[in-house]
């Protein structure tokens, strides 16, 4: 919706917590030394998640960690 070519009388939004949470926490599974790259997962997938919302996701983003 948000790569419609009209515009929208409203902004497209979503709640992408649990998309947002569930990788990193498996990553991370509660040890010390898994903190940075849960981190960087963290990261990752806020960009992938702004870019969505903007209708600029493509799933080869997936894999550019």
């Amino acid at each position: 919706m948000n790569q419609s070519q009209r515009p929208l009388p409203w902004q497209v939004t979503f709640s992408f917590s649990r998309a947002l949470q569930e990788p990193p926490l498996g990553a991370w599974a509660g040890q010390a030394e898994r903190v940075v790259p849960a981190q960087k997962l963290f990261a990752h997938r806020v960009r992938l998640n702004s870019l969505a919302r903007m209708g600029r996701y493509s799933h080869e983003l997936e894999e550019a960690v």
